[in-house]
């Protein structure tokens, strides 16, 4: 397979440390709004092009699928978050997906996230509620915030939604190549000590695989595992967008949307 080089950002080093990492939404002198960094490390992409349909949801944590349920009527929804059309049209098309690609019994979607990178700010600025590539190596969610009687797995449905992606694409990486101790539940505050959720913040480690595909089209999507109680399966996927060295500076700004899932299956 090719590869490309760039960077992504990773939490920095955590090893020894007792106190979990941990991001608050109100900020003060007592409560800061974290207790890490995110540091950047060069990282070699291999282009997952030429074998996409190798990789499975269960052994890599990630799988691509192509999918035609996306027209310029729900295009111009999804830049309006006009939820309700999105809701109508648009997560049918998603439970398909997740039912093709797993055989789930049953989905329930419950949210979605749509981003549009702007490049006068920097990446990591999301301005006014408009949310940009993420550019920070995470996974989404961890157990603690799923319910406990949940048996199942919980899924991401990645789609590019204005042509071939031409700067910034999401990379994911092989859950064989993350080790124990790269994976750092990360508390997720309201206030003080309000614990609203959980994400997965990554350790950078050198061994680790990053796959992207490029020249990713709207009719591709990317099916990412957040967290499965299987134990003989892939627990996540952490994933991340990442610059082309050699982006041309009129790379039309990329533009995505995920849309979350719980998927059940039949005891």
């Amino acid at each position: 397979m090719a590869m490309v080089q760039s960077h992504m950002a990773f939490l920095e080093p955590w090893a020894g440390r007792e106190e979990s990492p941990y991001v608050r939404g109100l900020t003060t002198e007592e409560y800061p709004r974290q207790n890490f960094t995110n540091l950047d490390y060069t990282v070699q992409f291999q282009d997952a092009r030429q074998e996409m349909s190798s990789f499975k949801l269960d052994t890599h944590g990630f799988e691509f699928h192509r999918d035609d349920g996306i027209d310029e009527e729900l295009v111009g929804a999804i830049r309006r978050k006009d939820k309700p059309f999105i809701t109508e049209k648009y997560y049918p098309v998603v439970d398909n997906i997740i039912k093709t690609k797993t055989g789930a019994q049953r989905v329930i979607i419950f949210d979605h996230t749509y981003r549009r990178r702007d490049p006068s700010l920097d990446p990591s600025v999301n301005k006014d509620g408009n949310e940009q590539p993420a550019s920070v190596v995470e996974s989404s969610v961890t157990q603690g915030t799923t319910p406990r009687r949940f048996f199942g797995e919980e899924c991401s449905v990645w789609r590019p939604i204005n042509g071939i992606v031409e700067d910034w694409p999401l990379a994911v990486m092989d859950y064989r190549s993350v080790q124990r101790t790269d994976i750092h539940p990360t508390n997720i505050f309201k206030e003080r000590h309000e614990r609203m959720g959980q994400t997965v913040s990554i350790n950078y480690n050198r061994d680790q695989k990053w796959f992207y595909l490029p020249n990713q089209s709207t009719n591709e999507v990317t099916i990412i595992k957040i967290w499965d109680s299987k134990e003989d399966a892939a627990k996540l996927c952490p994933h991340g967008a990442f610059p082309y060295a050699d982006a041309d500076t009129e790379a039309k700004p990329r533009e995505s949307l995920e849309v979350r899932c719980l998927v059940f299956y039949e005891e």
